[in-house]
């Protein structure tokens, strides 16, 4: 059986507690990108990535490219969080904006509902996002722009995919 591991980088929590569910499932190894050894990947023969997406792109990943091209007989599982609801086409989205054709692409690739939280947000994150909200509300001619409040979308159940995926592979 392949040992597999569980990186992720996380700005708000939601990625980070995707990875700890799957680790904890998978009963593997868990490490935040952040101060990750890279030469530590020849312990592993199944990976798993997860980050948050920003304007559509998944945190953390041109480094998860260039290990992915340099470490041919290895397995490696995408996931990316965010607040779009999971539609199979925004996914499809997400996965061609971060892996064009002529890139290393994971094995496969997943999408999960996260949420938002301002609290841990930086100001130049918080600033955009209020900027969005103004744009619509202008564009939907409203008054007032919708008011920033934190929500937490995340789901064990959404995993479920994934973890059966990850156990298939890893055998």
């Amino acid at each position: 059986m392949k040992k597999v591991l569980v990186l992720y980088k996380s700005k708000t929590g939601f990625s980070r507690r995707y990875a700890q569910w799957i680790a904890e499932d998978l009963k593997c190894d868990l490490a935040n990108l952040d101060g990750f050894d890279k030469d530590s990947l020849n312990d592993y023969g199944l990976i798993v990535y997860g980050a948050g997406l920003f304007a559509g792109h998944i945190r953390g990943i041109a480094r998860i490219k260039r290990w992915i091209e340099n470490t041919p007989g290895k397995t490696w599982v995408v996931f990316a969080t965010g607040t779009t609801p999971a539609k199979e086409s925004y996914q499809e989205l997400i996965f061609k904006t971060n892996f064009p054709t002529v890139e290393a692409r994971p094995a496969h690739f997943y999408y999960f509902l996260a949420g938002i939280n301002y609290g841990k947000m930086g100001i130049f994150d918080r600033l955009l996002m209020k900027f969005f909200s103004l744009m619509d509300s202008r564009k939907r001619k409203t008054a007032h722009p919708a008011k920033q409040t934190s929500i937490d979308l995340t789901n064990r159940d959404y995993l479920e995919e994934l973890l059966r995926y990850v156990r298939l592979k890893a055998r």
